[in-house]
């Protein structure tokens, strides 16, 4: 029984990862792979060079260009030829360019991650850390990849979750790069030397760039929410169970987050606490601020 039940939940993804989209031409039908399967070798190609440059010259500056850059190629691969996901592919590949031009900038001019010293200290950590960001590009693109496997004709362009969908990347996007500029600008200024940042978007919330990125990834899944839960798509009659595959990808994104920002997962919270856990003001900020989302009490901060 437990066999029968493991099978029947796994079957979605498994048809999905073998579905084709088949054309037509003078020789007959003709099979193209998965946008997923695609997906995967775009995310699996780049990490494995992510991988081989780490192995060969410990260098870390490489890691946003190929795991966040990598997005952007698999976006275009499973573009399609639909409105919708047109869009999509526009939305993702738009913000994996911008994410990864500033965290590249920002690598060359910093020279140093903390973060990742003692990760990629060892041949061990390296293969970790390249296969997790693997994994971690695969899943979170699956809003975007997951209806790209949902053969035509599609639902119309422009309905009501459409304009949610894009409205709400939109301000995601917004959010999360005017939350990267205002601490790049922080830390750019001499007289912030050793503060710890609480300027702009960073009263709200201790980490509103992730914030941003969780509203960005949700908006990207409205977006595609017509066409996830069409019935469609390479699973008929699931389109609950296809939705809610794709619905991994925020959900994915908040325990991450959440998990790095609490100190579970990462030494994120460890490393602020040596450079800041003397300061009183820092002990307040960190009482008082919500950890990514904010609240009505802490959005009130912006306009005081």
């Amino acid at each position: 029984m437990l066999r029968r039940r493991a099978t029947k939940l796994a079957s979605p993804l498994m048809t999905w990862q073998r579905s084709r989209a088949v054309t037509s031409g003078p020789g007959g039908g003709s099979t193209v792979p998965s946008p997923l399967a695609t997906s995967a070798k775009i995310f699996g190609a780049a990490n494995l060079l992510g991988l081989g440059v780490s192995l060969a010259t410990g260098s870390h500056y490489h890691l946003d260009l190929l795991g966040t850059g990598a997005f952007t190629v698999a976006a275009i691969a499973t573009k399609g030829s639909d409105p919708r996901q047109l869009v999509s592919a526009a939305a993702v590949g738009i913000w994996s360019a911008k994410l990864a031009a500033f965290l590249v900038y920002r690598v060359f001019q910093t020279t140093h991650d903390a973060r990742l010293d003692d990760t990629l200290a060892s041949a061990t950590g390296a293969v970790g850390f390249w296969t997790i960001s693997c994994l971690w590009g695969w899943l979170v693109s699956l809003p975007h990849t997951i209806a790209a496997t949902t053969p035509g004709p599609r639902p119309s362009f422009g309905r009501a979750t459409d304009r949610a969908g894009l409205l709400l990347l939109v301000l995601g996007l917004a959010v999360e790069s005017l939350a990267d500029w205002q601490k790049w600008r922080f830390k750019q200024s001499e007289a912030n030397r050793g503060r710890f940042c609480d300027a702009g978007l960073w009263q709200a919330s201790q980490h509103p760039n992730w914030c941003g990125n969780l509203m960005f990834w949700t908006g990207v899944l409205v977006l595609n929410a017509q066409t996830l839960l069409s019935d469609l798509g390479p699973v008929r009659r699931r389109p609950a169970a296809t939705f809610l595959a794709a619905a991994c990808s925020p959900l994915f994104m908040l325990a991450l987050f959440y998990g790095q920002a609490s100190g579970a997962m990462t030494n994120t919270v460890e490393l602020a606490e040596r450079r800041y856990g003397a300061d009183p003001a820092f002990r307040e900020y960190v009482s008082s601020t919500p950890l990514i989302m904010p609240t009505p009490q802490s959005l009130a901060r912006l306009l005081e």
